[in-house]
């Protein structure tokens, strides 16, 4: 198995089967208060409020799809408003695979 920068190498699970066959990691960038948190919850637990607690530094929920018949791992990072300010959220971006320019 190869492994590419910037990619995390399918994670074996018991009785030798993997766990995903894909692993995208997403991550949610915008002013405070506009419904990052809000729009994750929906995505990840099936959950709506209008009344959430403000993110402080950065946070993320896990869900497994099935698309075409791969098991694709999706990683959706949840930032503050302030992500410029956040160094939490800079390490997740580079390890995201992203370019900062």
């Amino acid at each position: 198995m190869r492994l590419h920068p910037g990619r995390a190498a399918p994670r074996q699970a018991s009785r030798g089967r993997q766990d995903y066959d894909h692993l995208v990691k997403l991550l949610l960038i915008g002013d405070s208060g506009v419904g990052k948190s809000c729009l994750l919850l929906r995505f990840s637990d099936d959950q709506f409020t209008t009344s959430f607690i403000t993110t402080i530094g950065i946070d993320f929920k896990i869900r497994t799809l099935e698309l075409d018949g791969k098991r694709v791992k999706l990683q959706i990072w949840d930032t503050a408003g302030q992500v410029r300010s956040s160094a939490g959220a800079v390490r997740a971006v580079r390890g995201a695979g992203t370019t900062r320019s």
